[in-house]
Formats: C-alpha cells, structure tokens, sequence
C-alpha cells in the first residue's frame, strides 16, 4: 500500500472534523429540545433518528 498523500490527509482531517462538529451540534440541539419539551422530544428524536438510519440504509443499498 502506498502512503497517504498530504491533501488526502488534509481532506480526510477536515471531513472529520466537520462530522463532529455536526454531532456536537446535534447533542446540543436534544438538549434544548429535551429542556424545552421533556420527554416528548426524547420521542420525536428517536424518530428523527431512525428515518436518517433508514435513509442511509437506503442509499447504501442503492449503491450511493
């Protein structure tokens, strides 16, 4: 195997680095949600999240 190139690295660096912070942003989203509608948005997020499951099932059986 050859070793990575430096914009290889680069691009891999910031795509993590944008997934994180996309996750943080997310954790900080349910908290205001759960601090605004209790438990009904511990629901409504659990439903959110399993369409995006489902989605990301489907692309991938779709071959994207």
């Amino acid at each position: 195997m050859e070793p990575a190139s430096q914009a290889s690295q680069q691009s891999e660096s910031r795509l993590a680095t944008i997934l994180i912070i996309f996750v943080l942003a997310l954790v900080v989203l349910g908290v205001i949600a759960y601090a605004l509608w209790g438990l009904l948005a511990i629901t409504m997020i659990g439903l959110v999240a399993t369409m995006a499951v489902f989605g990301v099932l489907i692309a991938y059986a779709a071959g994207f």
